[in-house]
């Protein structure tokens, strides 16, 4: 794949990122850590949740 314009075009990726990202795969980027993040968190709440209610662990 050809980057000879990717070079103007991502100026939204910091400097060390610029030469493995396009702005657009930043983007995508963004969103999947960002979603996994997220994911995490609900993920963390939920077991705190669940260990209130009904502890598995110990007494």
């Amino acid at each position: 794949m050809a980057r000879e314009n990717d070079v103007y075009n991502n100026d939204q990726v910091p400097a060390k990122w610029k030469s493995l990202f396009s702005n657009d795969e930043w983007y995508v980027h963004d969103i999947v850590v960002k979603s996994t993040y997220g994911f995490g968190a609900i993920a963390i709440v939920a077991h705190i949740l669940c260990m209130m209610w009904k502890p598995w662990l110990g007494n």
